[in-house]
């Protein structure tokens, strides 16, 4: 009696009730992720945005660092200046000096100065300023960028302070017949011109802080440059707050955002010559943030509400209008699933969705009555999807062909017993069937032990070789498994032996009216069948061809194996060992299947003494290997006697 009480809570009437609270929640789940999400992607975005100016920003400082040192450099390179220097005449430095100066002074230079050591002075002092002439002989040995210039007689580029500010600078020596006469210092504003291009090309706010202050001679302002129409509001004579600074001091942008004032800001270290970061630029400029943040609330609450009222008025018509198609389409499925399907469904649905529900069944029962003429009863429902009746058709197709067969399995079959065997041979074909579908192949049909599959058909895909590979060298890693359980359980293990070919097929329903079989036939899926019976000659577990490894990308590991002309062949055929992927393969295996190229390259230049000597050293390292022995084999052949001269490497099987 309970009992029923609880079944009573499961009527259509009840469920429709529990549907309707269970989209409601669905709905509030969805719109909350929808929220998170889209709040993430404007995040995001932000992000984006700001890294946008921060790599913009260090490039511009490189730029005008990169101009300051093709100035210096140029500079340096004119020998009128050089005479004059050598000769302490300020008089005859001074025209060549105020052109040069009156050249790059509109670029943003802030300075361009000689600096020479006088005679019996210690010293090193100022010669020449082209910014200021008039203030000349002050001493430059508190100056770090000079005195290494002067050490190491070398250039030395990059933020540094002197007298008048920071500056990106770039100083010199000076030689006349390898003799150091001076140096030259040139730098460019660290100020209004470089905070200007900022402006120019991100708009907003700019300031450059001091985080260095007290050293040097340069004042002991936090702010040293600001511009923007609203600088006075963002930026004061102040050090930035100490996370800041710290941050700054490690080299690490930050960026903020104040909703207050609806604005993002930028915090930019830039290091000096030494690699410290002495100065931070800060940015303050309008974002839409949280202007798209609000919107994007008010959408997420729009929607829920939205959601609530079209979701009640839905549930409420679908009630009204599914009860009875509902039990019509009950009482036809117990029709097929006793496979009475010769009368189509006639279901009055006005329900959209009903609808499709009764033309799906009736292109089942059309699908039911045509497979059943080739396939078992029990597999029809994996073709139902089709909803028209087949008839035998071909098409031609570019396919990767797959054939697969158990090594030995004759005497392995004689050692069990028929269910033992049955057992066993199921749980293999289970086993390498499933890694078959997960990469999207195609199961043609079992022979004993055989298995023929292929890519590309019936749903058509680009990547078909490389599927297949995958799939080849996953099924020879899970028998490796298996064969390890069985071995511990007592039974035999088994070795399979695959080969892979691609090639245009006919591919399609093939058969007669009443039964039909969706293979492919031609020549490409002969040569798989024999290339997977070539595993026997080289002890190898997958070979490919040619045409297979033409369409790879380059993932995998393999090695050329031979060039063969297989049974009921003329043309020659390069095939190939496929080994793994290429991040599953050991150094010393790759360093292994290098040589062997190389073994395989003597081979083919009929070069036997030395394809001897390599695939014998190769055979030191790997004993078991047949290809190795058979190469030797041919190369002690061929050496006594060699082959014609049309020989371009090709072995002839003379069996399968």
């Amino acid at each position: 009696m309970h009992l029923t009480k609880w079944t009573q809570i499961f009527k259509l009437k009840n469920s429709f009730v529990l549907v309707f609270l269970w989209i409601q929640i669905l709905l509030i789940l969805l719109t909350v992720i929808f929220y998170k999400q889209t709040v993430l992607l404007l995040q995001n975005s932000e992000e984006l945005a700001n890294a946008v100016i921060i790599e913009g920003v260090y490039d511009k400082v490189d730029e005008v660092q990169k101009l300051s040192d093709a100035v210096a450099i140029a500079t340096s390179k004119n020998t009128s200046l050089i005479n004059a220097i050598s000769k302490s005449d300020r008089d005859l430095i001074r025209p060549i000096a105020d052109n040069i100066w009156k050249d790059i002074k509109p670029l943003g230079f802030s300075q361009l100065q000689f600096i020479y050591k006088p005679e019996k002075s210690p010293d090193w002092k100022i010669f020449y300023r082209a910014q200021s002439p008039e203030k000349f002989n002050d001493s430059v040995e508190n100056r770090p960028n000079i005195n290494k210039v002067n050490s190491t007689k070398s250039i030395v580029s990059g933020l540094s302070q002197g007298s008048t500010g920071y500056g990106f600078r770039s100083a010199l020596p000076l030689f006349l017949d390898s003799k150091h006469i001076g140096t030259l210092e040139s730098g460019y504003e660290l100020g209004h011109e470089l905070l200007s291009r900022f402006v120019k090309s991100y708009g907003g706010n700019w300031a450059i802080y001091n985080l260095a202050r007290g050293s040097g001679s340069i004042d002991d302002r936090a702010l040293i440059q600001s511009i923007g129409d609203s600088k006075e509001k963002f930026f004061k004579n102040l050090m930035p707050e100490e996370y800041v600074i710290k941050s700054a001091k490690a080299g690490v942008p930050l960026a903020e955002l104040d909703e207050s004032s609806n604005v993002k800001i930028l915090y930019i270290p830039v290091k000096n010559f030494q690699g410290d970061y002495s100065i931070l630029l800060k940015f303050v400029g309008s974002t839409d943030y949280f202007s798209a943040l609000s919107k994007i609330k008010n959408n997420a609450i729009l929607i829920c509400l939205l959601g609530f009222l079209l979701s009640s008025g839905i549930i409420l018509l679908l009630y009204r209008m599914i009860t009875l198609p509902i039990k019509g389409l009950v009482i036809e499925t117990e029709r097929i699933k006793n496979f009475e399907l010769d009368d189509a469904i006639k279901i009055p649905a006005k329900l959209e969705e009903l609808k499709g529900l009764v033309e799906a069944m009736n292109a089942m029962k059309i699908g039911l009555r045509s497979f059943k003429k080739y396939i078992p009863a029990e597999l029809v429902q994996q073709l139902i999807r089709k909803g028209e009746e087949i008839d035998a058709s071909g098409e031609r197709q570019r396919l990767t062909i797959f054939f697969s067969d158990i090594a030995d399995f004759s005497s392995i079959s004689e050692k069990l017993t028929p269910n033992e065997l049955s057992s066993q041979i199921s749980e293999y074909l289970t086993e390498m069937t499933s890694i078959i579908l997960k990469h999207g192949g195609t199961v043609d049909k079992y022979i004993g032990d055989s298995i023929m599959a292929f890519w590309g058909a019936p749903n058509k895909t680009l990547d078909h070789a490389t599927q297949a590979c995958l799939a080849a060298i996953e099924c020879n890693a899970r028998l490796k498994i298996l064969a390890q359980e069985w071995s511990n359980q007592g039974r035999p293990a088994f070795r399979t032996r695959i080969g892979l070919n691609t090639g245009d097929v006919v591919v399609g329903n093939i058969g007669s009216d009443q039964r039909l079989s969706y293979t492919a036939m031609g020549d490409p899926v002969n040569l798989a069948s024999r290339l997977e019976g070539l595993n026997k000659e080289y002890s190898t577990s997958i070979i490919i061809s040619q045409s297979v490894l033409n369409e790879l990308p380059d993932d995998f590991v393999y090695r050329l194996l031979d060039i063969v002309v297989v049974k009921g062949k003329s043309e020659p055929v390069p095939i190939y060992e496929l080994v793994s992927r290429k991040g599953d393969v050991t150094g010393s295996d790759a360093e292994f299947f290098e040589m062997f190229s190389k073994a395989v390259n003597s081979y083919l230049e009929k070069d036997w003494d030395k394809a001897t000597f390599r695939f014998e050293k190769l055979l030191g390292l790997r004993p078991d290997d047949q290809a190795c022995k058979i190469f030797i084999e041919r190369c002690r052949e061929y050496k006594d006697n060699p082959p014609g001269h049309d020989w371009g490497g090709e072995y002839v099987f003379l069996h399968k």
